[in-house]
């Protein structure tokens, strides 16, 4: 409701939401940050904590300072801490720790006097009083959401009439449903008059037309633009938004006029028995002469290992979305991580060549899920679309999507009797591609010859070994720079911070922030991983002065595939693998004391739980 009221007036929205794991859910919240022009980043302490539970005061203990507009139902004054039963009990032990050590009592009233003892502003609100004052159906909590969402926006100064926008856009063609949050806008609005608490009248923006898009959205978005007929997934967080996105939205009318035809197809989405069958099947449907994907996250992706080295080996034209989260194992299944690139880079077994590159923001999902349809089409190979955690769940303001801006590539089709599948006589390493039904060949997991037939012969296991490869060789070729890297900011500074994902978006924010400080800075953003722009990466990085690397993973894993195509050692880090989103501050902080230490040597910053 907040993003939309205030997108509506035409301000730029970004946010990250955060969900635990558990089926019946512990704290779960969302990270928005508002400004005039477009956003690209969060940053702590808030300005707003809107407290919906009790427990989302004694979480955020620490996300406050000066300043600080504290919301909160005054009936959660009662609530202890120890009858917290949704907050797991290592953090409970953590927030017990820190508020006798300071002195303050163990309950909600406690972590208020905390919070107004570092500067924030309490405000309490009779949250069962106004909604009965405004509403007589159903619970009152039922409403706790809107008003919570209409309170903020009142006190920052949002005209009604956006928020009232904000909560027809949630509750679109609930008619009575929109009656009833309306009568509780408007009962927020006049506490807020009535206590002075409303904000002066923000001025409303002219901005053109524009989507309020999640990672997942501008995905499901870009594959349906890029000619996706054939999806599967098996249920895995977070990658399965994607696959109910595009049940939900299979002609996108909104987007484009061609999608008149696919009233008649559509894209055809499964939901497999598991990852196996996922990506199997979508093996099966590219050769049939669709496009076809599949998306998956860490645990799923290494059952598909064998799968994926299948069409490695027969050629085929298959997307693999790859949704990072935290791992090993189940690890956290709902937060952020980017840890399998070293993974994505050499999962299955053997030798065989695959493309592996990753997209920064929202609007880069979208024309990024389009070009890897187009590269597995062109090149006739897997390709694997990494996606974190943070940009799946991030929502960001997305301008009018140019559909026409990447063009879709028909597969290479040779005429030739017989037909050679996997044909040796070509100079880019990429065969006629052969259709099920209209071309006859030869399939099989083991090495083949021209037409497909099983073969240990040497000289031709070598032949076929070299040909697979050539593609990667053409692909490097014929793939734009700008589309595996790029050196942002000026040419020569004193700092250049290397990255990929979604980190993207805070360092443009820290290089504006270091401009204050006195420092120049640039970033180098890797997209592509193989093929590796080695001869542009090592160009910049012989010229840095001081390189930080930024990344959410332990080992600085992208620093390893620098060097691995590089030779470059890249020993200055900013790291991150808790689960939880870079912000701004963080990587502010973390490169300040690296720039400026007092220590000769500062090799390793981890942020927000070092």
């Amino acid at each position: 409701m907040i993003s939309r009221a205030f997108a509506s007036s035409g301000y730029g929205v970004f946010g990250v939401r955060e969900y635990h794991s558990n089926i019946k859910g512990r704290h779960s919240y969302i990270h928005l940050r508002i400004k005039e022009k477009q956003p690209r980043s969060l940053r702590y302490p808030v300005d707003y904590l809107v407290a919906l539970d009790a427990d989302t005061i004694f979480e955020h203990l620490e996300d406050v300072s000066q300043g600080t507009k504290v919301i909160y139902d005054l009936s959660f004054e009662r609530s202890d801490l120890a009858s917290a039963r949704m907050i797991m009990r290592d953090t409970a032990e953590r927030i017990r720790k820190t508020l006798e050590e300071g002195g303050y009592e163990r309950n909600v009233k406690g972590a208020l006097k905390l919070m107004e003892d570092r500067g924030a502003r309490l405000i309490g609100v009779p949250f069962d009083d106004l909604v009965n004052s405004a509403v007589k159906e159903g619970p009152a909590s039922r409403y706790f959401n809107t008003l919570g969402a209409a309170i903020t926006l009142g006190i920052a100064g949002l005209k009604v009439e956006h928020t009232i926008e904000g909560v027809k856009a949630v509750f679109a063609n609930k008619e009575q449903v929109v009656k009833l949050n309306v009568a509780v806008v408007q009962a927020a609005y006049e506490f807020c008059m009535n206590k002075g608490l409303a904000g002066k009248e923000l001025p409303e923006l002219k901005v053109g037309k524009r989507f309020l898009l999640t990672g997942n959205d501008g995905s499901a978005i870009g594959k349906v633009l890029g000619g996706l007929r054939f999806q599967t997934y098996y249920p895995i967080t977070p990658a399965s938004d994607e696959s109910t996105i595009l049940e939900e939205h299979e002609a996108l009318k909104w987007i484009q006029k061609e999608t008149e035809k696919l009233k008649e197809a559509g894209v055809v989405v499964v939901q497999t028995e598991d990852e196996i069958s996922a990506v199997t099947m979508a093996s099966g449907a590219a050769l049939t002469g669709v496009r076809s994907a599949t998306a998956t996250s860490g645990p799923g992706f290494s059952l598909m290992a064998e799968g994926i080295g299948f069409a490695g080996m027969d050629e085929v034209p298959l997307v693999v979305t790859l949704y990072q989260r935290g791992g090993p194992s189940t690890g956290l299944p709902t937060r952020n991580g980017q840890s399998d690139l070293l993974f994505a880079l050499n999962t299955g077994h053997g030798e065989f060549p695959r493309i592996v590159f990753s997209s920064g923001d929202v609007e880069e999902c979208i024309y990024d899920a389009m070009k890897a349809l187009n590269y597995a089409q062109r090149y006739q190979m897997p390709v694997i679309h990494m996606i974190d955690k943070n940009l799946a769940n991030t929502m960001d303001l997305i301008p009018e999507i140019d559909r026409k801006r990447v063009k879709i590539v028909p597969p290479v089709r040779v005429e030739k009797e017989p037909f050679k599948r996997y044909d040796l006589d070509t100079d880019t390493g990429i065969s006629g591609f052969g259709i099920f039904g209209r071309d006859i060949f030869w399939m099989t997991g083991d090495e083949h010859d021209e037409l497909g037939h099983v073969t240990e012969d040497p000289v031709i296991r070598d032949a076929m070994m070299r040909k697979r490869f050539q593609k990667l060789v053409t692909a490097d070729r014929e793939i734009p720079l700008e589309d595996k890297a790029q050196l942002m900011g000026p040419s020569s500074a004193d700092v250049t911070f290397v990255t990929w994902g979604s980190q993207k978006g805070p360092i443009l924010d820290v290089i504006e922030d270091l401009k204050n400080d006195g420092v120049t800075a640039n970033l180098l953003y890797l997209k592509m991983f193989s093929p590796f722009p080695s001869e542009f990466v090592s160009s910049v990085l012989k010229k840095a002065k001081l390189v930080i690397n930024v990344e959410s993973n332990m080992l600085a894993q992208a620093a390893r595939v620098i060097r691995m195509n590089t030779g470059i050692e890249i020993k200055k880090h900013i790291l991150k693998y808790n689960g939880r989103h870079m912000t701004e501050d963080e990587i502010y902080r973390a490169a300040k004391e690296i720039i400026f230490g007092k220590e000769e040597k500062v090799e390793e910053v981890l942020v927000n739980g070092a």
